[in-house]
């Protein structure tokens, strides 16, 4: 196999990946959007927590895009790890919400 057919198959396979992670965000995104749907309260408070979580799943999925397209492999690596900190602790303030219900 020549190196430019590898090269190739690498970047359509990351591509590939990408997309699927795009995917997920979408399906919960959708998931998300069709409890609020369901919600017995006021039409305006729906209407603004699906565009709090409209512009959430937006700006995860850019800044995923971002980070993925940072030039320095090094660098990459090291703001995916600060944004999965950051998500962690934003999955704890959830669940400490979570018992107080």
């Amino acid at each position: 196999m020549n190196a430019k057919f590898k090269e190739t198959k690498l970047i359509v396979n990351q591509n590939e990946k990408e997309d699927q992670i795009s995917l997920r965000l979408i399906e919960a995104t959708d998931s998300i959007r069709t409890l609020i749907h369901t919600l017995n309260t006021p039409l305006e408070e729906k209407i603004a927590m699906e565009d709090q979580i409209n512009k959430l799943s937006h700006e995860s999925n850019c800044l995923l895009d971002i980070i993925s397209n940072t030039s320095k492999k090094d660098y990459q690596k090291k703001l995916f790890l600060a944004y999965r900190e950051f998500l962690k602790r934003n999955i704890e303030a959830v669940n400490k919400r979570i018992t107080k219900v």
